[in-house]
């Protein structure tokens, strides 16, 4: 594994323990100042305060747990390009049933001028059931 590699996997590794932690303020140093993510039917969420502010209610009201099955990983220069498949299981807090859901992830990530990776761009949709 390279030194990009091993880095960029040290970020999905940042991510999902905040997430799992219910940390959605640690996310805020996990993405560039212009980040903007596409997800399935809703607004685009832009820049670190929407994707905190996003992030927050949604672990205020579940329990989340991701996994990112990276499928392709091209590093060039400072940006890094991914495609793989997310799967999110989230159980509501005030009790319910757990919700599974597996998306395809195009993933941009930028090292910054600090030398850290930082989540850049993001698009997902949803697998059809026959994928999931």
């Amino acid at each position: 594994m390279s030194n990009e590699e091993r880095a960029i996997t040290e970020l999905h590794d940042a991510w999902v323990a905040a997430v799992a932690r219910g940390d959605a303020a640690a996310l805020r140093d996990l993405v560039t100042a212009d980040y903007e993510v596409w997800n399935n039917g809703i607004p685009a969420m832009r820049g670190p305060d929407v994707v905190v502010a996003g992030m927050a209610a949604a672990l205020e009201r579940h329990a989340v747990r991701q996994h990112f099955e990276r499928l392709e990983l091209i590093v060039a220069g400072e940006w890094a390009i991914e495609r793989g498949i997310e799967r999110i299981a989230a159980t509501p807090r005030a009790g319910g049933d757990e919700v599974r859901r597996a998306q395809r992830a195009m993933l941009l990530s930028r090292r910054g001028a600090d030398g850290r990776w930082r989540y850049a761009r993001g698009m997902t949709c949803a697998l059809p059931p026959e994928e999931g």
